[in-house]
């Protein structure tokens, strides 16, 4: 397995606990606009986190 694809890997785990964080916040909130929000956020950060682990991973392994 490459650096890269275990960089993206954790960043895969990262942004579902990063999610379940934010659907947990959205409950609290009492503004409709603002848990849609929190609720694209929490769905952007699927696609984000595991790009940015693509390209970081390698850099932690050296390689």
């Amino acid at each position: 397995m490459s650096a890269a694809l275990i960089g993206a890997l954790v960043g895969l785990v990262i942004a579902a606990a990063d999610y379940v964080l934010l659907r947990l916040l959205a409950t609290r909130v009492d503004l409709p606009e603002t848990k849609r929000v929190l609720r694209i956020t929490g769905l952007s950060q699927f696609v984000l986190l595991p790009l940015v682990g693509w390209f970081v991973g390698p850099l932690f392994a050296g390689e």
